[in-house]
């Protein structure tokens, strides 16, 4: 064989592999994790401020998640206290498992029937209490 096919079969081969990979990033979905990201951006600065105010607390909100259960565990100085927000669990790798819950308790937060995908979620809890927003996030892992 001579170099003349050689180089050919080479750009061949490259081609293939180009056109190979073409068709495997079109299969391969690409959604947003939000529509709404330029609005949710000019934001980030309250967002920060929640954050800091959840960290400035006694103890975290511990998350407690399975397939079948939810169970928000807030700090032992808002037990008593009207405590409302809204729990978004985000699955990074497919949107249709997202879940946005409604979270209205006393100190404790339990929920079962969640029906959730086993793998990973990004869990972003905003809550208030008293007028006072706070903000966490969590990645989760449901078994």
């Amino acid at each position: 064989m001579n170099w003349g096919k050689g180089l050919a079969l080479a750009l061949i081969a490259f081609a293939g592999m180009m056109a190979w990979f073409v068709v495997m990033a079109s299969r391969n979905p690409s959604s947003l994790v939000t529509e709404e990201y330029y609005e949710k951006e000019l934001k980030f600065q309250e967002r920060i401020d929640h954050t800091a105010r959840a960290n400035a607390l006694s103890a975290p909100v511990h998350m407690i998640v399975t397939a079948s259960e939810l169970r928000l565990e807030f700090p032992q100085e808002f037990h008593g206290k009207t405590i409302s927000g809204e729990l978004t669990l985000l699955r990074p790798n497919d949107p249709r498992a997202d879940q946005v819950i409604a979270v209205n308790t006393t100190g404790i937060f339990e929920r079962s029937e969640m029906g959730l995908w086993p793998g990973r979620y990004n869990a972003a809890l905003e809550w208030t209490v008293d007028g006072t927003r706070y903000f966490t996030e969590e990645k989760l892992l449901v078994p």
